[in-house]
């Protein structure tokens, strides 16, 4: 009984925070690369190749480096948006770090194109603003995007601090326990919980293989003892 008690008035406090700490970075739901893949190229019927978008065109962007861009930029940011959500963005210049859906910015910072696969010797990309319009599939080879030809890139996979870290900022927040909260919710309700594969098991707090209240709990937790109170915790301090 007083279990229960405890959780509701768990359920309570989340609820009560979630105003203040708004789920900023929330995840797509498959961040696969196939994933990832699938939701961009989910946009080719609507944007084939030859649609005009040149530098006429603009689109925001949820990455947070940029706000938006216009030509090759926009239509890379608005793929990268399909396929991530709103995780935040950060910079790289590792070309063997490159995967599927990140950003490369070529031609002597003039030029942005959208990774759709990464092959032996190239990657295929797709791009706006190509004479002003659409262009899917095309090669770029390697030698191209090494020896400084390209002058950076751009990712939005999660780079998470593990247990407890749901939106990949690499810290544990309120945040984080908004959105198992909300994962929870929706699947109580009937609804696919949208998170990744990666994401479920760092919402899995205390272990017992499904979504909970005590999950949200264990995180808000975690997050007014180390962060706020500053207090040396481990997650097996909070399991029971």
């Amino acid at each position: 009984m007083k279990r229960a008690a405890s959780l509701w008035i768990s359920v309570l406090m989340i609820l009560i925070l979630l105003p203040v700490f708004p789920a900023k970075h929330a995840a797509a739901a498959d961040l696969s690369e196939t994933g990832v893949r699938s939701a961009m190229l989910a946009l080719k019927a609507q944007y084939p190749d030859g649609t005009r978008f040149d530098n006429s065109v603009y689109r925001s962007w949820n990455g947070g480096i940029f706000s938006g861009g216009y030509g090759c930029a926009g239509f890379a940011f608005m793929l990268s948006d399909a396929a991530f959500g709103s995780l935040p963005a950060r910079e790289y210049h590792d070309t063997n770090a490159i995967r599927v859906g990140d950003i490369l910015r070529l031609n002597n910072n003039g030029h942005s194109v959208i990774v759709l696969y990464v092959n032996a010797n190239s990657v295929t990309v797709a791009e706006g603003n190509i004479n002003g319009k659409v262009l899917w599939g095309r090669e770029v080879p390697f030698t191209e995007i090494r020896g400084g030809k390209m002058a950076y890139a751009l990712t939005r996979y999660p780079q998470s601090a593990g247990k407890g870290d749901l939106n990949g900022d690499a810290q544990i927040s309120a945040d984080d326990a908004q959105i198992v909260l909300q994962a929870y919710v929706y699947s109580i309700s009937g609804r696919a919980h949208g998170l990744s594969q990666a994401q479920f098991s760092f919402a899995d707090i205390n272990g017992n293989g499904r979504l909970d209240v005590e999950d949200a709990q264990n995180i808000l937790r975690y997050y007014v003892l180390s962060v706020v109170a500053h207090r040396a915790v481990s997650w097996a301090d909070l399991v029971r």
